[in-house]
């Protein structure tokens, strides 16, 4: 375990603006935390929390409205890109490509997160064992169960070796042995 943590946050608000009302609405309020790096977290707390919005925040998708957020001993407002270079991150809807296969799939986020064409095929055959989607390479992402689209967008946010990997409810709306299949993986 390395001795600086994954994500500091000291002090974060986050307000959005919503249609029809004058004031914003507070999705974080004066958030101060501190993940270790090497261990399992999870934020846990009710719909609406600020649980997203704070995975969002930490991938530099949105930028705070005060406060100060580090990811890896990088700011994030600073320099969102080298976070993202860095780091791998499951929405609680994966932007899989349905017309395209498992295999396609893979291929595509390979290309776009630079993984050398000398580490896919080991990469993969690790990603679809561990994930049992060797059989279905073939198969659009389109035509597989909500179980098995979730696995794939696993193996996907997987396909490069990410210093920290963020995992936004990827068991919501998964039957239950699908749910602990992908914990166990």
């Amino acid at each position: 375990m390395s001795d600086s943590p994954a994500l500091v946050a000291q002090g974060l608000h986050k307000r959005f603006a919503v249609k029809g009302k004058a004031a914003p609405v507070m999705a974080l309020q004066d958030v101060s935390l501190s993940v270790p790096a090497g261990a399992l977290s999870a934020f846990v707390g009710p719909d609406g929390a600020g649980k997203t919005t704070l995975l969002r925040l930490a991938c530099g998708l949105l930028r705070p409205d005060e406060g100060s957020l580090q990811v890896l001993g990088i700011d994030v407002v600073r320099e969102p890109q080298a976070v993202q270079d860095r780091i791998s991150y499951m929405p609680q809807r994966f932007g899989l490509y349905e017309d395209l296969s498992v295999q396609e799939n893979l291929d595509l986020y390979a290309d776009l997160h630079g993984v050398p064409a000398d580490m896919r095929r080991e990469r993969y055959a690790r990603l679809l064992e561990m994930t049992d989607l060797k059989r279905f390479t073939a198969r659009p992402a389109g035509k597989l169960s909500g179980g098995m689209k979730q696995k794939l967008g696993l193996a996907c946010t997987l396909v490069r070796s990410p210093q920290l990997l963020l995992l936004d409810e990827p068991t919501v709306g998964v039957d239950p042995l699908s749910r602990r299949e992908l914990w166990e993986i």
